[in-house]
Parts: C-alpha cells; structure tokens; sequence
C-alpha cells in the first residue's frame, strides 16, 4: 500500500493527532495554523503529535519512515509538517 498517501491524507492524520493530543476540534486544525503560536503545543505535545503520526502512517508508508527528532524545530506549521511527512513516505 506504500505511495497510497497523498498530503489530503496526511493532513487528516495530522489534524486529527493534534485533536487527540490538544484536545481541540480537528476542523481548526489548517496548514496554516502553526503548532506554538496557534495550538499553543509545547515540546511535549509536539512530540505525542509525532508518534501518533509516525504509528498511524507508518503500515502505509516506505519501511523505517520516521520524523526526526532534530527536525521538529523547523516544522512550525502544520502545512510544513504535512509536505515533510509525505516527502519521506
């Protein structure tokens, strides 16, 4: 099923992990919205967001499919979270 992702549903398993760990309603969740200045997420959130990510895609996504954790930084929005995630799937 690997290459069966397209951003669309990349975005919906972003949106709903921010959802799950933010505990806010996934439509207020866009590309735009950025993770701090938005959502409010703190590092630890960040990080919760990211593995629901990485376990959610990762059965449909390239063997070893991972975010970095040194690249977290410079994904402040979810859009570049979203192209980062499908780059590597």
């Amino acid at each position: 099923m690997t290459g069966s992702l397209d951003a669309q549903d990349v975005l919906a398993v972003v949106q709903q992990a921010c959802a799950t760990v933010l505990e806010i309603d996934p439509s207020s969740v866009h590309p735009g919205t950025a993770f701090v200045d938005d959502l409010g997420a703190d590092s630890l959130a960040l990080v919760e967001i990211v593995e629901i990510v990485e376990e959610t895609l990762a059965p449909r996504a390239r063997p070893g499919f991972h975010i970095e954790d040194e690249d977290l930084d410079a994904l402040r929005t979810v859009g570049e979270a979203v192209e980062y995630a499908v780059a590597r799937l």
